[in-house]
């Protein structure tokens, strides 16, 4: 079964190509298997300690979060949410279906890059060896990664519309600033992860000629 990650900064239109690919009998999304086989926190938690590495994990996942520089609620999200990723990944990467779908995730492991993203200042150099490290450690990666993208000036424009959790504010300003961190960020993603697909989320996008989806098995 091949799995498929999402990621991209906030306002490039994650979410309308993921209703997309969906579309497809054949695809089926992480959020439905995890409803389907009522698949909770406790269990995504052991799965992250079955894990090879599992102290790493948890030790470099606690080393990124006191690099953050967020509230303290935030980090600790920060920590609960990736273990549940690193979870989330081991299952998917370990399940079979006779009908050979493609499960594609959501903001998964890869989109962790994103997640560490705020205006603040923070060692950011640092956060981002460390995520490399972390993503080292982790048993199975997905088998490919969609890139969501778009022009900065769209992406501003649709998150001044709409507000972010870690922007205090919907000035231009604030909002370009974490715009410019995001894609810095996003920038290192093809250097970690070996199948990279990017799709550039804009006005005349047709998705049916970029073979986003492989079918047929493992890579």
């Amino acid at each position: 079964m091949r799995i498929i990650e999402i990621t991209g900064v906030a306002g490039a239109g994650k979410s309308y190509i993921l209703d997309k690919l969906i579309e497809d009998r054949y695809v089926v999304s992480d959020t439905e298997l995890m409803n389907q086989y009522h698949i909770g926190g406790i269990y995504l938690f052991y799965l992250f300690l079955k894990e090879t590495n599992n102290f790493k994990l948890l030790q470099t996942i606690f080393d990124i979060a006191k690099e953050l520089n967020m509230s303290l609620f935030d980090r600790l999200n920060f920590i609960r949410n990736t273990v549940k990723k690193i979870g989330k990944n081991r299952y998917l990467s370990n399940i079979e279906f006779i009908d050979n779908r493609v499960v594609v995730i959501d903001e998964g492991i890869s989109h962790i890059y994103q997640n560490v993203v705020t205006t603040k200042t923070q060692n950011n150099l640092k956060i981002l060896i460390l995520l490399n490290q972390l993503i080292s450690l982790i048993d199975k990666l997905p088998n490919r990664v969609i890139i969501v993208d778009a022009h900065s000036s769209t992406i501003i424009r649709r998150l001044k519309n709409r507000g972010h959790r870690r922007l205090n504010s919907v000035e231009e300003r604030e909002i370009e600033i974490f715009v410019e961190k995001s894609k810095k960020n996003l920038s290192v993603v093809p250097k970690v992860f070996k199948d990279i697909k990017v799709v550039i989320n804009e006005v005349g996008l047709d998705l049916k000629s970029l073979d986003l989806i492989e079918r047929g098995g493992d890579v």
